[in-house]
């Protein structure tokens, strides 16, 4: 997502409507953080409008992923989570057991950038993500 214009003026830039199911998902990950799947996405949008439903959700979320406005983890328990994308660069760690996700500001890429030449392969990286899965202090602790 551009840093600089919020999810509403992407979406208008984009040639999209900010839709009332596409606002209440925004305002959803906006006020509650996140990550959620798409099913608690659902949870918390219907409480405020009954009439929508789960493939309004996912249809919806895919758009704001493919515009950069949400970010989709591929978390270990096999679903998938969104958050909206945060305005700095960042990566993820994540619990295996208790599912836990934290942003962590370093980034690999670069040094691969660094240390390889994408340009003499012909090769333009447009995103990547980094995901690093273990065990958190807490889940440890309770061995």
């Amino acid at each position: 997502m551009n840093i600089r214009m919020n999810p509403e003026e992407v979406l208008k830039n984009s040639g999209y409507k900010l839709t009332q199911q596409r606002r209440a998902i925004i305002e959803v990950l906006r006020n509650s953080g996140g990550p959620y799947t798409a099913n608690e996405i659902l949870s918390l949008v219907s409480d405020k409008y009954s009439g929508i439903n789960f493939s309004t959700i996912y249809r919806n979320l895919e758009l704001l992923v493919r515009l950069g406005i949400v970010e989709k983890l591929n978390i270990a328990d096999g679903y998938c989570h969104f958050k909206l994308t945060g305005e700095n660069h960042h990566h993820h760690i994540i619990c295996n057991k208790c599912g836990e996700i934290r942003e962590i500001d370093i980034c690999p890429f670069d040094e691969l950038l660094r240390n390889t030449k994408l340009e003499d392969l012909d090769f333009e990286p447009v995103e990547h993500k980094f995901e690093i899965y273990g065990i958190c202090s807490k889940c440890k602790d309770k061995k």
